[in-house]
């Protein structure tokens, strides 16, 4: 156990040594929701900004998934580069540093996230809800984004190869969830897409969903401009555990895939 929480703070000085790479998760977000809010100057309903509260659950969760970059770095760099030597001569199994590692990336970019609610929602007007349902869907994106890099590690041999997958990946689900300005249709499969079909789509109506409790008109505001099919705060749940479900498969096809590979992974 004292093993673990000094690995644990070993993950924690790195990541916050990264800081510059981290920022991407708050500053590209930010920014763009800050635009959005003065785009959308005037576009007010109850003092919050419609066009900002539109836009940054999307760009919140869209960037999560940037983290990837950073989690691979360290699983390069410590299981596959010079560093995995050093590791294995500490006084415990070199995969002993992969849950701390996995947890230290979970939170600071989760962290990064509530920094992006906390000064968005204080200072350009944007109103986020129900801050159960806001955590929750931040938690599980940014634990899927985990995961997603543990599987690109697990498959492809070459840091620059699964590095730049990072990238198709997050832009791919961005026009997919159609947040990139290229339309979808209103056909079965860009309405399903743009539901239901990526972690993104799931986590971004979750969140307006469960406006409905809370300020309805804001809630009907943003169901009609970002064209969901709103239930409200059931809905909002449905989707969590949707989301939930697919993390956990994500999850156990990791465990297998990493199980499968065995020492040569790790």
């Amino acid at each position: 156990m004292n093993n673990f929480f000094l690995n644990l703070t070993h993950y924690f000085k790195r990541v916050w040594a990264e800081i510059a790479s981290m920022t991407l998760l708050l500053i590209i977000p930010l920014g763009l929701t800050i635009l959005n809010s003065f785009m959308g100057e005037g576009m007010t309903y109850a003092g919050y900004n419609i066009a900002a509260t539109g836009a940054a659950p999307a760009f919140m969760l869209s960037f999560q998934f940037f983290n990837c970059a950073i989690m691979l770095g360290f699983l390069y760099e410590d299981f596959r580069g010079e560093r995995r030597w050093r590791l294995r001569a500490a006084p415990c199994t070199l995969r002993s540093f992969l849950a701390p590692a996995i947890i230290a990336n979970w939170i600071i970019s989760a962290l990064f996230g509530l920094v992006l609610i906390a000064v968005t929602g204080l200072f350009f007007n944007v109103y986020w809800g129900n801050l159960f349902v806001v955590a929750a869907v931040l938690a599980l994106v940014s634990l899927m984004s985990i995961f997603v890099a543990m599987l690109l590690f697990l498959f492809i041999q070459k840091f620059n190869v699964a590095n730049g997958m990072v990238y198709i990946i997050s832009f791919g689900l961005m026009v997919l969830s159609g947040m990139m300005f290229i339309p979808l249709g209103d056909g079965p499969i860009g309405t399903f897409l743009t539901t239901y079909g990526t972690p993104l789509s799931l986590g971004t109506n979750a969140i307006v969903n469960a406006m409905y409790d809370t300020l309805p008109g804001m809630f009907e505001l943003l169901g009609l401009r970002l064209g969901v099919d709103v239930h409200g705060i059931e809905q909002a749940y449905i989707n969590i555990g949707i989301l939930a479900a697919a993390t956990l498969v994500l999850g156990i096809i990791t465990a297998i895939a990493a199980k499968a590979k065995g020492r040569r992974a790790f």
